[in-house]
């Protein structure tokens, strides 16, 4: 059954900002927050509604020159069914909701509000959910009962900063664990088929960077105080993500330089959130921080390099690489096991990441590398033997 079918068509899409020059000031930080773009009413053109899914207008409804011009803008594009209308309470508030169902309004939101409901909207945890019939599916899958309870535990993390509110890190420890013995009952390889079966976008990369966090400490016979580091670093490193638009996050294409900045912020965001919890460990926080470090000093976001990076993020930076290229997505095919293996050592060689790291995991997945990582220098020059 393809992902059409499974899933609960909920959501709202494409977002632009339409102001006057009352609220002009409160748009343009909103529409920044949430990654959108916001056009001024008395400049506004057909072509930015265009891709418009959603329109979100912030506009005074008292000033009827601000009325006029968006009855006639918005009567031009009737097929931008969702539109949010943002407005003040108070005693206003009845007269002001009145004037935005003229205008065509689908909803209305207070305006002191709107921020922290829009960002949740439209951020990892506004995402589409499945139907009855394919969660169902999901329990019956491989693993699947521990998939849905690590999955419930990235919404509480998820929800947990978007609210800056504390989270229960015995849970998600709790999860971990259970993915861990998953893992080690059905394999790796099975159980990351079915979260990419039953997962997409965000969740599901957090879910699988989690399921090959517990293949590599399976396959290295990691202690339990190593493998539970590394399992709540897995689940936890994404939380960041919380505050980016999900347009972003998950947009068919490459990134324009402002996106990719806005993606770079997560590493710093979740550490940050999950500093002030109080019982994330100190090689957690740093491994949450630093995966998107390389140790050429090329990464990000304090461009560390050869020793400073710690065991833990190594390994958690190749688990992080390895899910992402494994993953299903609409616009690529999921690499294979050796695939990614092959495009690791190759990052391995470029001083990119750690190779003891990266053999470990081949080895994980049953792809076998040489013990001295001159051995693959040399390989490269001149036939592949894994490959």
């Amino acid at each position: 059954m393809g992902k059409e079918s499974q899933i609960e068509p909920t959501d709202r899409g494409t977002v632009v900002f339409v102001c006057d020059p009352h609220w002009e000031g409160h748009g343009r930080a909103m529409a920044g927050k949430l990654g959108a773009p916001v056009h001024l009413l008395s400049d506004l053109t057909l072509d930015d509604l265009a891709d418009a899914q959603q329109v979100v207008v912030d506009a005074d409804l008292r000033d009827m020159q601000s009325v006029g011009r968006l009855k006639h803008a918005l009567d031009r594009v009737p097929a931008i069914k969702a539109r949010t209308f943002l407005i003040d309470d108070g005693g206003s508030e009845r007269l002001l909701r009145v004037q935005a169902n003229a205008l065509g309004a689908t909803r209305h939101m207070v305006r002191k509000f709107a921020l922290a409901e829009l960002r949740r909207e439209y951020s990892v945890t506004g995402r589409a959910r499945r139907t009855p019939a394919a969660d169902a599916a999901l329990r019956a899958a491989k693993g699947g009962a521990s998939i849905v309870e690590a999955e419930r535990s990235l919404e509480t993390v998820f929800e947990g900063m978007l609210s800056d509110a504390p989270i229960s890190l015995e849970a998600v420890s709790q999860a971990a664990v259970g993915v861990l013995a998953s893992v080690k009952a059905v394999g790796a390889d099975a159980w990351l088929a079915s979260v990419r079966q039953h997962h997409e976008g965000t969740f599901q990369h957090c879910l699988l960077v989690t399921g090959v966090a517990a293949g590599f400490a399976k396959g290295a016979k990691l202690g339990t105080g190593q493998a539970a580091a590394l399992m709540n670093a897995a689940l936890l490193h994404d939380v960041g993500k919380a505050v980016i638009p999900r347009h972003i996050l998950d947009k068919p294409g490459k990134l324009t330089p402002e996106e990719f900045e806005a993606v770079k912020l997560h590493p710093g965001a979740g550490f940050d959130y999950l500093s002030k919890q109080g019982s994330v460990s100190a090689l957690v926080l740093d491994a949450v921080r630093h995966h998107h470090e390389a140790l050429d000093g090329s990464g990000y976001p304090d461009r560390l390099r050869g020793a400073g990076i710690g065991p833990l993020t190594r390994i958690l930076t190749v688990c992080d690489i390895f899910a992402a290229l494994v993953e299903t997505r609409p616009y690529k095919d999921a690499r294979t096991p050796r695939e990614a293996i092959n495009m690791l050592v190759d990052m391995s060689i470029s001083s990119k990441v750690d190779y003891a790291a990266v053999r470990t995991l081949a080895g994980s997945f049953g792809v076998p590398l040489p013990e001295q990582f001159g051995d693959v220098v040399r390989g490269f020059t001149q036939t592949r033997p894994y490959g």
